[in-house]
Protein backbone atom coordinates (compact mmCIF):
# COMPACT_ATOMS: atom_id res chain seq x y z
CA UNK A 1 0.00 0.00 0.00
CA UNK A 2 2.58 2.53 1.04
CA UNK A 3 4.76 4.28 -1.41
CA UNK A 4 8.48 4.83 -1.04
CA UNK A 5 9.12 8.35 0.16
CA UNK A 6 10.63 10.15 -2.77
CA UNK A 7 13.72 12.37 -2.72
CA UNK A 8 12.66 14.73 -5.49
CA UNK A 9 11.74 17.36 -2.92
CA UNK A 10 15.00 19.22 -2.87
CA UNK A 11 14.76 21.13 -6.12
CA UNK A 12 11.46 22.69 -5.11
CA UNK A 13 12.51 23.40 -1.55
CA UNK A 14 15.73 24.91 -2.78
CA UNK A 15 13.82 27.50 -4.77
CA UNK A 16 12.02 28.74 -1.70
CA UNK A 17 15.29 29.36 0.03
CA UNK A 18 17.34 30.57 -2.89
CA UNK A 19 14.71 33.12 -3.90
CA UNK A 20 14.35 34.38 -0.37
CA UNK A 21 14.24 38.12 0.07
CA UNK A 22 17.02 37.76 2.59
CA UNK A 23 19.47 36.73 -0.10
CA UNK A 24 20.45 40.23 -1.08
CA UNK A 25 24.13 40.20 -0.22
CA UNK A 26 26.48 40.26 -3.16
CA UNK A 27 28.21 37.04 -2.11
CA UNK A 28 24.92 35.26 -1.68
CA UNK A 29 23.80 36.46 -5.08
CA UNK A 30 27.12 35.37 -6.57
CA UNK A 31 26.52 31.91 -5.13
CA UNK A 32 23.01 31.87 -6.52
CA UNK A 33 24.17 32.79 -10.03
CA UNK A 34 26.91 30.14 -9.86
CA UNK A 35 24.44 27.51 -8.69
CA UNK A 36 21.98 28.28 -11.45
CA UNK A 37 24.84 28.00 -13.97
CA UNK A 38 25.81 24.61 -12.54
CA UNK A 39 29.04 25.97 -11.03
CA UNK A 40 28.52 24.32 -7.67
CA UNK A 41 32.10 24.74 -6.46
CA UNK A 42 31.82 28.50 -6.94
CA UNK A 43 28.46 28.46 -5.16
CA UNK A 44 30.04 26.69 -2.19
CA UNK A 45 32.93 29.16 -2.23
CA UNK A 46 30.49 32.06 -2.03
CA UNK A 47 28.09 30.58 0.54
CA UNK A 48 30.47 28.87 2.97
CA UNK A 49 31.84 32.06 4.58
CA UNK A 50 28.30 33.38 4.95
CA UNK A 51 27.21 30.11 6.53
CA UNK A 52 30.16 30.17 8.93
CA UNK A 53 29.14 33.68 9.96
CA UNK A 54 25.63 32.43 10.82
CA UNK A 55 23.56 33.29 7.76
CA UNK A 56 20.68 30.81 7.98
CA UNK A 57 19.93 30.75 4.28
CA UNK A 58 23.58 30.17 3.42
CA UNK A 59 23.76 27.42 6.05
CA UNK A 60 20.81 25.69 4.45
CA UNK A 61 22.29 25.95 0.99
CA UNK A 62 25.69 24.65 2.08
CA UNK A 63 23.88 21.75 3.74
CA UNK A 64 22.09 21.11 0.48
CA UNK A 65 25.33 21.03 -1.51
CA UNK A 66 26.79 18.47 0.89
CA UNK A 67 23.49 16.56 0.93
CA UNK A 68 23.46 16.12 -2.84
CA UNK A 69 27.21 16.06 -3.45
CA UNK A 70 27.17 19.18 -5.63
CA UNK A 71 30.59 20.78 -6.00
CA UNK A 72 31.82 18.74 -3.07
CA UNK A 73 31.94 15.10 -2.02
CA UNK A 74 28.56 13.95 -0.75
CA UNK A 75 28.59 14.00 3.04
CA UNK A 76 25.27 13.50 4.83
CA UNK A 77 26.80 14.06 8.24
CA UNK A 78 28.06 17.52 7.26
CA UNK A 79 24.76 18.24 5.55
CA UNK A 80 22.95 17.42 8.76
CA UNK A 81 25.23 19.70 10.76
CA UNK A 82 24.51 22.62 8.43
CA UNK A 83 20.77 21.94 8.32
CA UNK A 84 20.30 21.72 12.07
CA UNK A 85 20.67 25.40 12.96
CA UNK A 86 18.12 26.71 10.41
CA UNK A 87 15.88 23.77 11.31
CA UNK A 88 16.01 24.74 14.99
CA UNK A 89 15.18 28.28 13.97
CA UNK A 90 12.01 27.06 12.28
CA UNK A 91 13.06 26.66 8.65
CA UNK A 92 10.54 24.15 7.30
CA UNK A 93 12.72 22.88 4.45
CA UNK A 94 15.64 22.31 6.78
CA UNK A 95 13.38 20.49 9.23
CA UNK A 96 12.18 18.22 6.47
CA UNK A 97 15.69 17.50 5.24
CA UNK A 98 16.90 16.70 8.75
CA UNK A 99 13.99 14.30 9.14
CA UNK A 100 14.84 12.60 5.85
CA UNK A 101 18.45 12.02 6.83
CA UNK A 102 17.44 10.46 10.16
CA UNK A 103 14.60 8.51 8.51
CA UNK A 104 16.82 6.77 5.98
CA UNK A 105 19.97 6.59 8.11
CA UNK A 106 21.79 7.99 5.12
CA UNK A 107 25.34 8.73 6.26
CA UNK A 108 24.25 8.84 9.89
CA UNK A 109 22.73 6.21 12.19
CA UNK A 110 19.05 5.72 11.41
CA UNK A 111 16.88 7.29 14.10
CA UNK A 112 13.17 7.05 13.41
CA UNK A 113 12.20 8.86 16.61
CA UNK A 114 14.22 11.90 15.55
CA UNK A 115 12.76 11.59 12.08
CA UNK A 116 9.24 11.72 13.54
CA UNK A 117 10.18 14.76 15.65
CA UNK A 118 11.46 16.76 12.68
CA UNK A 119 8.72 15.59 10.30
CA UNK A 120 6.18 16.76 12.88
CA UNK A 121 7.70 20.25 13.04
CA UNK A 122 7.68 20.52 9.25
CA UNK A 123 4.21 18.98 8.97
CA UNK A 124 2.77 21.56 11.38
CA UNK A 125 4.06 24.19 8.98
CA UNK A 126 1.97 22.63 6.20
CA UNK A 127 4.78 20.82 4.41
CA UNK A 128 2.73 18.27 2.43
CA UNK A 129 5.59 15.78 1.94
CA UNK A 130 6.43 15.89 5.65
CA UNK A 131 2.76 15.30 6.43
CA UNK A 132 2.72 12.31 4.11
CA UNK A 133 5.91 10.82 5.54
CA UNK A 134 4.65 11.37 9.07
CA UNK A 135 1.40 9.59 8.19
CA UNK A 136 3.40 6.63 6.89
CA UNK A 137 5.37 6.44 10.13
CA UNK A 138 2.21 6.50 12.25
CA UNK A 139 0.67 3.82 10.04
CA UNK A 140 3.72 1.54 10.20
CA UNK A 141 4.89 2.27 13.73
CA UNK A 142 8.31 3.60 12.73
CA UNK A 143 9.70 5.81 15.48
CA UNK A 144 6.30 6.09 17.08
CA UNK A 145 3.50 3.85 18.33
CA UNK A 146 1.10 2.78 15.61
CA UNK A 147 -1.73 5.29 15.59
CA UNK A 148 -4.07 4.89 12.65
CA UNK A 149 -6.14 7.92 13.58
CA UNK A 150 -3.01 10.07 13.44
CA UNK A 151 -1.99 8.43 10.18
CA UNK A 152 -5.36 9.27 8.65
CA UNK A 153 -5.22 12.81 9.99
CA UNK A 154 -1.84 13.52 8.41
CA UNK A 155 -2.77 11.77 5.15
CA UNK A 156 -5.85 14.00 5.01
CA UNK A 157 -3.84 17.17 5.65
CA UNK A 158 -1.36 16.22 2.94
CA UNK A 159 -4.08 15.15 0.52
CA UNK A 160 -5.99 18.39 1.03
CA UNK A 161 -2.83 20.28 0.04
CA UNK A 162 -2.78 18.34 -3.22
CA UNK A 163 -0.13 15.71 -2.48
CA UNK A 164 -0.86 12.92 -4.97
CA UNK A 165 0.68 9.99 -3.02
CA UNK A 166 -1.34 10.98 0.06
CA UNK A 167 -4.47 11.21 -2.05
CA UNK A 168 -3.74 7.75 -3.42
CA UNK A 169 -3.15 6.20 0.00
CA UNK A 170 -6.30 7.81 1.37
CA UNK A 171 -8.27 6.50 -1.58
CA UNK A 172 -6.79 3.02 -1.14
CA UNK A 173 -7.84 2.94 2.50
CA UNK A 174 -11.42 3.81 1.62
CA UNK A 175 -11.36 1.39 -1.31
CA UNK A 176 -10.18 -1.55 0.79
CA UNK A 177 -11.92 -0.58 4.01
CA UNK A 178 -8.50 -0.47 5.62
CA UNK A 179 -8.61 1.31 8.99
CA UNK A 180 -11.80 3.11 7.87
CA UNK A 181 -15.25 1.95 6.75
CA UNK A 182 -15.22 0.95 3.08
CA UNK A 183 -16.53 3.76 0.91
CA UNK A 184 -16.14 3.33 -2.83
CA UNK A 185 -17.35 6.82 -3.62
CA UNK A 186 -14.84 8.51 -1.31
CA UNK A 187 -12.19 6.21 -2.74
CA UNK A 188 -13.09 7.29 -6.26
CA UNK A 189 -13.03 10.98 -5.27
CA UNK A 190 -9.48 10.71 -3.90
CA UNK A 191 -8.27 8.45 -6.70
CA UNK A 192 -9.50 11.04 -9.20
CA UNK A 193 -7.63 13.84 -7.45
CA UNK A 194 -4.40 11.83 -7.60
CA UNK A 195 -5.07 10.57 -11.12
CA UNK A 196 -5.63 14.07 -12.46
CA UNK A 197 -2.12 14.89 -11.26
CA UNK A 198 -0.81 12.00 -13.33
CA UNK A 199 -0.54 9.38 -10.61
CA UNK A 200 -0.39 6.09 -12.54
CA UNK A 201 -1.44 3.88 -9.61
CA UNK A 202 -4.53 5.98 -9.08
CA UNK A 203 -5.34 5.86 -12.80
CA UNK A 204 -5.06 2.08 -12.68
CA UNK A 205 -7.27 1.90 -9.60
CA UNK A 206 -9.99 3.98 -11.31
CA UNK A 207 -9.79 1.73 -14.35
CA UNK A 208 -10.18 -1.31 -12.13
CA UNK A 209 -13.22 0.14 -10.36
CA UNK A 210 -14.94 0.76 -13.69
CA UNK A 211 -13.80 -2.63 -15.00
CA UNK A 212 -15.15 -4.60 -12.06
CA UNK A 213 -18.08 -2.33 -11.22
CA UNK A 214 -16.72 -1.86 -7.71
CA UNK A 215 -19.41 0.39 -6.27
CA UNK A 216 -20.27 1.67 -9.73
CA UNK A 217 -22.00 0.47 -12.87
CA UNK A 218 -19.32 -1.35 -14.92
CA UNK A 219 -18.10 0.78 -17.79
CA UNK A 220 -15.58 -0.90 -20.09
CA UNK A 221 -14.92 2.27 -22.08
CA UNK A 222 -14.03 4.23 -18.95
CA UNK A 223 -11.94 1.31 -17.71
CA UNK A 224 -10.00 1.29 -20.98
CA UNK A 225 -9.52 5.08 -20.85
CA UNK A 226 -7.99 5.00 -17.38
CA UNK A 227 -6.02 1.80 -17.95
CA UNK A 228 -4.51 3.43 -21.03
CA UNK A 229 -3.41 6.52 -19.07
CA UNK A 230 -1.72 4.31 -16.47
CA UNK A 231 -0.31 1.86 -19.00
CA UNK A 232 1.33 4.63 -20.98
CA UNK A 233 3.17 5.60 -17.79
CA UNK A 234 4.47 2.07 -17.35
CA UNK A 235 2.01 0.68 -14.82
CA UNK A 236 2.34 -3.05 -15.49
CA UNK A 237 -1.04 -4.03 -13.98
CA UNK A 238 -2.77 -1.55 -16.25
CA UNK A 239 -0.74 -2.80 -19.20
CA UNK A 240 -1.81 -6.37 -18.51
CA UNK A 241 -5.49 -5.56 -17.98
CA UNK A 242 -5.53 -3.41 -21.11
CA UNK A 243 -3.96 -6.26 -23.08
CA UNK A 244 -6.68 -8.62 -21.85
CA UNK A 245 -9.40 -6.23 -22.98
CA UNK A 246 -7.89 -5.93 -26.45
CA UNK A 247 -7.32 -9.71 -26.54
CA UNK A 248 -10.93 -10.66 -25.86
CA UNK A 249 -12.61 -7.56 -27.29
CA UNK A 250 -14.01 -6.36 -23.99
CA UNK A 251 -15.37 -2.82 -24.35
CA UNK A 252 -13.36 -2.34 -27.50
CA UNK A 253 -13.04 -4.14 -30.85
CA UNK A 254 -10.75 -7.16 -30.55
CA UNK A 255 -7.23 -6.15 -31.57
CA UNK A 256 -4.60 -8.88 -31.28
CA UNK A 257 -1.77 -6.56 -32.30
CA UNK A 258 -2.63 -4.11 -29.53
CA UNK A 259 -2.94 -7.04 -27.12
CA UNK A 260 0.55 -8.24 -28.07
CA UNK A 261 1.93 -4.72 -27.63
CA UNK A 262 0.58 -4.36 -24.11
CA UNK A 263 1.32 -7.95 -23.11
CA UNK A 264 4.89 -7.30 -24.21
CA UNK A 265 5.12 -4.10 -22.16
CA UNK A 266 3.94 -5.91 -19.02
CA UNK A 267 5.95 -9.06 -19.76
CA UNK A 268 9.16 -7.08 -20.07
CA UNK A 269 8.50 -5.75 -16.58
CA UNK A 270 8.22 -9.30 -15.26
CA UNK A 271 4.45 -9.81 -15.14
CA UNK A 272 4.12 -13.63 -15.19
CA UNK A 273 0.58 -13.82 -16.59
CA UNK A 274 1.50 -11.36 -19.33
CA UNK A 275 4.51 -13.53 -20.18
CA UNK A 276 2.27 -16.60 -20.33
CA UNK A 277 -0.31 -14.91 -22.55
CA UNK A 278 2.38 -13.48 -24.79
CA UNK A 279 3.75 -16.99 -25.21
CA UNK A 280 0.29 -18.14 -26.32
CA UNK A 281 0.09 -15.31 -28.86
CA UNK A 282 3.47 -16.27 -30.34
CA UNK A 283 2.62 -19.97 -30.35
CA UNK A 284 -0.65 -19.39 -32.19
CA UNK A 285 0.48 -16.48 -34.36
CA UNK A 286 -2.16 -14.13 -32.96
CA UNK A 287 -1.36 -10.45 -33.42
CA UNK A 288 2.14 -11.38 -34.47
CA UNK A 289 4.00 -13.85 -36.65
CA UNK A 290 3.99 -17.39 -35.31
CA UNK A 291 7.28 -17.87 -33.48
CA UNK A 292 7.68 -21.02 -31.40
CA UNK A 293 11.09 -19.97 -30.08
CA UNK A 294 9.62 -16.71 -28.80
CA UNK A 295 6.70 -18.65 -27.35
CA UNK A 296 9.06 -20.94 -25.46
CA UNK A 297 11.10 -17.93 -24.25
CA UNK A 298 8.08 -16.27 -22.69
CA UNK A 299 6.69 -19.53 -21.31
CA UNK A 300 10.04 -20.14 -19.63
CA UNK A 301 10.08 -16.62 -18.18
CA UNK A 302 6.67 -17.18 -16.61
CA UNK A 303 7.44 -20.77 -15.61
CA UNK A 304 10.58 -19.70 -13.78
CA UNK A 305 8.40 -17.33 -11.75
CA UNK A 306 6.20 -20.25 -10.69
CA UNK A 307 3.30 -19.98 -13.13
CA UNK A 308 1.87 -23.50 -13.23
CA UNK A 309 0.12 -22.87 -16.57
CA UNK A 310 3.43 -21.78 -18.07
CA UNK A 311 5.18 -24.80 -16.55
CA UNK A 312 2.60 -27.02 -18.19
CA UNK A 313 3.08 -25.22 -21.53
CA UNK A 314 6.86 -25.70 -21.36
CA UNK A 315 6.40 -29.38 -20.49
CA UNK A 316 3.99 -29.90 -23.38
CA UNK A 317 6.39 -28.31 -25.86
CA UNK A 318 9.18 -30.65 -24.71
CA UNK A 319 6.78 -33.59 -24.62
CA UNK A 320 5.50 -33.09 -28.16
CA UNK A 321 8.59 -31.47 -29.67
CA UNK A 322 6.85 -28.18 -30.42
CA UNK A 323 9.47 -25.64 -31.46
CA UNK A 324 12.12 -27.62 -29.61
CA UNK A 325 13.63 -31.08 -29.83
CA UNK A 326 11.44 -33.66 -28.11
CA UNK A 327 12.83 -34.24 -24.63
CA UNK A 328 10.82 -36.51 -22.34
CA UNK A 329 13.18 -36.00 -19.41
CA UNK A 330 12.67 -32.23 -19.56
CA UNK A 331 8.93 -32.79 -20.03
CA UNK A 332 8.82 -34.92 -16.87
CA UNK A 333 10.63 -32.21 -14.90
CA UNK A 334 8.27 -29.45 -15.99
CA UNK A 335 5.11 -31.57 -15.70
CA UNK A 336 6.19 -32.38 -12.14
CA UNK A 337 6.54 -28.70 -11.21
CA UNK A 338 3.09 -27.90 -12.59
CA UNK A 339 1.54 -31.07 -11.16
CA UNK A 340 2.85 -30.31 -7.68
CA UNK A 341 1.02 -26.99 -7.92
CA UNK A 342 -2.21 -28.84 -8.68
CA UNK A 343 -2.46 -28.52 -12.47
CA UNK A 344 -4.84 -31.35 -13.48
CA UNK A 345 -3.57 -31.61 -17.06
CA UNK A 346 0.02 -31.81 -15.91
CA UNK A 347 -0.96 -34.44 -13.34
CA UNK A 348 -2.63 -36.58 -16.00
CA UNK A 349 0.23 -36.23 -18.47
CA UNK A 350 2.77 -37.00 -15.77
CA UNK A 351 0.77 -40.08 -14.85
CA UNK A 352 0.74 -41.14 -18.51
CA UNK A 353 4.53 -40.81 -18.74
CA UNK A 354 5.01 -43.00 -15.67
CA UNK A 355 2.40 -45.37 -17.12
CA UNK A 356 4.28 -45.70 -20.41
CA UNK A 357 7.81 -45.30 -19.06
CA UNK A 358 8.54 -42.21 -21.19
CA UNK A 359 11.43 -40.12 -19.90
CA UNK A 360 11.51 -42.21 -16.76
CA UNK A 361 11.29 -45.79 -15.54
CA UNK A 362 7.80 -47.27 -15.81
CA UNK A 363 6.05 -46.89 -12.47
CA UNK A 364 2.38 -47.88 -12.29
CA UNK A 365 2.07 -46.80 -8.66
CA UNK A 366 3.16 -43.26 -9.50
CA UNK A 367 0.92 -43.31 -12.56
CA UNK A 368 -2.07 -44.16 -10.37
CA UNK A 369 -1.09 -41.45 -7.87
CA UNK A 370 -1.05 -38.69 -10.47
CA UNK A 371 -4.11 -39.98 -12.31
CA UNK A 372 -6.02 -39.95 -9.04
CA UNK A 373 -5.11 -36.34 -8.22
CA UNK A 374 -6.11 -35.23 -11.71
CA UNK A 375 -9.28 -37.34 -11.77
CA UNK A 376 -10.53 -35.82 -8.53
CA UNK A 377 -10.21 -32.38 -10.13
CA UNK A 378 -12.55 -33.42 -12.94
CA UNK A 379 -10.05 -34.27 -15.67
CA UNK A 380 -11.95 -36.83 -17.74
CA UNK A 381 -8.87 -38.25 -19.49
CA UNK A 382 -7.31 -38.98 -16.11
CA UNK A 383 -10.59 -40.48 -14.90
CA UNK A 384 -10.66 -42.82 -17.89
CA UNK A 385 -7.01 -43.71 -17.36
CA UNK A 386 -7.59 -44.35 -13.67
CA UNK A 387 -10.55 -46.54 -14.50
CA UNK A 388 -8.31 -48.58 -16.80
CA UNK A 389 -5.71 -49.01 -14.02
CA UNK A 390 -8.41 -50.28 -11.64
CA UNK A 391 -9.76 -52.61 -14.31
CA UNK A 392 -6.38 -54.26 -14.96
CA UNK A 393 -5.01 -53.94 -11.42
CA UNK A 394 -1.89 -52.06 -12.55
CA UNK A 395 -0.37 -50.02 -9.75
CA UNK A 396 -3.39 -50.56 -7.54
CA UNK A 397 -5.60 -53.37 -6.27
CA UNK A 398 -7.87 -54.57 -9.07
CA UNK A 399 -11.48 -53.41 -8.71
CA UNK A 400 -14.09 -53.59 -11.48
CA UNK A 401 -16.43 -51.53 -9.30
CA UNK A 402 -13.92 -48.67 -9.00
CA UNK A 403 -13.13 -49.01 -12.69
CA UNK A 404 -16.82 -48.71 -13.58
CA UNK A 405 -17.19 -45.76 -11.22
CA UNK A 406 -14.46 -43.75 -12.98
CA UNK A 407 -15.62 -44.74 -16.47
CA UNK A 408 -19.15 -43.67 -15.51
CA UNK A 409 -17.95 -40.32 -14.08
CA UNK A 410 -15.83 -39.51 -17.11
CA UNK A 411 -18.66 -40.54 -19.44
CA UNK A 412 -21.14 -38.30 -17.65
CA UNK A 413 -18.65 -35.44 -18.00
CA UNK A 414 -18.50 -35.98 -21.74
CA UNK A 415 -15.61 -38.40 -22.41
CA UNK A 416 -16.64 -40.73 -25.25
CA UNK A 417 -13.76 -43.17 -24.68
CA UNK A 418 -14.88 -43.57 -21.10
CA UNK A 419 -18.47 -44.28 -22.21
CA UNK A 420 -17.20 -47.08 -24.43
CA UNK A 421 -15.08 -48.46 -21.60
CA UNK A 422 -18.06 -48.28 -19.27
CA UNK A 423 -20.05 -50.51 -21.63
CA UNK A 424 -17.17 -52.96 -21.99
CA UNK A 425 -16.54 -53.10 -18.26
CA UNK A 426 -20.21 -53.77 -17.49
CA UNK A 427 -20.19 -56.89 -19.67
CA UNK A 428 -17.87 -58.66 -17.26
CA UNK A 429 -19.52 -57.48 -14.06
CA UNK A 430 -22.39 -58.70 -11.87
CA UNK A 431 -25.43 -56.43 -11.67
CA UNK A 432 -24.67 -55.70 -8.00
CA UNK A 433 -21.13 -54.53 -8.93
CA UNK A 434 -22.50 -52.28 -11.67
CA UNK A 435 -25.10 -50.78 -9.31
CA UNK A 436 -22.45 -50.20 -6.64
CA UNK A 437 -20.14 -48.52 -9.16
CA UNK A 438 -22.99 -46.30 -10.39
CA UNK A 439 -23.89 -45.24 -6.82
CA UNK A 440 -20.27 -44.35 -6.07
CA UNK A 441 -20.08 -42.38 -9.32
CA UNK A 442 -23.29 -40.44 -8.65
CA UNK A 443 -22.10 -39.61 -5.12
CA UNK A 444 -18.81 -38.29 -6.51
CA UNK A 445 -20.58 -36.24 -9.19
CA UNK A 446 -22.97 -34.72 -6.65
CA UNK A 447 -20.08 -33.60 -4.43
CA UNK A 448 -18.09 -32.37 -7.43
CA UNK A 449 -20.97 -30.29 -8.77
CA UNK A 450 -21.71 -28.84 -5.36
CA UNK A 451 -18.12 -27.91 -4.61
CA UNK A 452 -15.94 -28.04 -7.74
CA UNK A 453 -12.21 -27.55 -7.18
CA UNK A 454 -10.66 -24.17 -7.88
CA UNK A 455 -8.52 -24.73 -10.94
Amino acid sequence: MYRPRNNSWWWSTLAAILLSSYALADEFQRGLVAFNDGNYEQALEAWLPLAESGDLNAMYNVGLLYDEGLGVGQDKERALAWYLVPAQEGDVSAQFNVAMIYDFGDGVPEDNEKAVYWYTLAAKQADEQAQFNLAVMYATGEGVEVDLDEAMRWYKYSADLGHAPAQYNLAYMYDMGQYVPEDNHLAMDWYLKAAEQGDADAQYAIGLMFDEGDGFVPDDREAIRWYTKAAEQGNLRAQFNLAIMYDVGEGIPEDDEAAVRWYTAAAEQGHADAQLNLGVMFENGEGTDKDLLAAMKWYREAADQGSRDAQYAVALMFDEGIGVAEDNVAAIAWYTRAAEQGDPQAQNNLGAMYDAGEGTAMDDTKAVYWYTLSANQGNTVAQNNLGAMYYTGEGIEKSKTEAYKWFYIAGELGNDDARDNQVLAAKGMRRSEVNRGRKLALKWLKEFNEDPPAL
